[in-house]
């Protein structure tokens, strides 16, 4: 375990948001947590200390992976999925991803890289993994991977009475508009529920 991978771990248990977090250690903004838990920067000894604090554990515990054990669990790492493809099909694996307990606990997921800037005010960008659990359904409002015309397109789902919209979070691009019929004929699936992102800093 390193320093990132705790942090992670800590604050998901301890349900606060990399907002709140980056608020009560006194930054103003999330993306230090961010780069923080994704390895990219690590924070003085000083705010160390006061994040182990925060939490609970020792600065040893939160430095040297004591805070828990990592079970070998690989999620994998899908391109994008078209052509009518199953959407977990063994040509579609970039690769795997190792992931917390936590995470690991919510059913069947995998990762899924995002190409193209169409959820980009969702802070979802070209390059970012989306983790994604496996689901046939999906409440009004969340974010979901959707089947259209054999290809996998990420966005906000907006259920109506005549249909759904697919509503993007960047103004360049309009809402997808399917009718009960469009469903039918387009044979739109639902594949699963975006549950948090990987945010690509390169």
């Amino acid at each position: 375990m390193s320093f990132a991978e705790n942090l992670r771990y800590m604050r998901r248990k301890a349900n606060c948001s990399q907002n709140q977090l980056a608020a009560d250690l006194g930054y103003k903004s999330f993306t230090t947590i961010q780069k923080w838990e994704d390895g990219s920067a690590v924070p003085p000894y000083k705010t160390i200390t006061r994040i182990a604090e925060y939490f609970g554990v020792t600065v040893e515990e939160m430095m040297d992976g004591k805070v828990l054990q990592l079970p070998n669990l690989e999620i994998p790492v899908l391109g994008v999925v078209r052509g009518g493809e199953p959407i977990l099909a063994e040509q579609n694996y970039l690769g795997f991803e190792h992931v917390i307990p936590d995470d690991a606990r919510r059913g069947e997921c995998f990762y899924l890289q995002i190409v193209g800037d169409s959820m980009k005010d969702a802070r979802i960008l070209p390059g970012d993994l989306i983790y994604v659990k496996k689901q046939e359904y999906l409440n009004n409002g969340d974010i979901g991977v959707v089947m259209i015309d054999n290809e996998a397109t990420v966005k906000k789902v907006i259920f109506t009475k005549d249909g759904m919209t697919l509503q993007p979070a960047n103004d360049e691009y309009s809402p997808i508009v399917l009718t009960k019929k469009d469903i039918e004929e387009r044979q739109v699936r639902i594949i699963g529920k975006v549950l948090h992102n990987r945010i690509n800093f390169s």
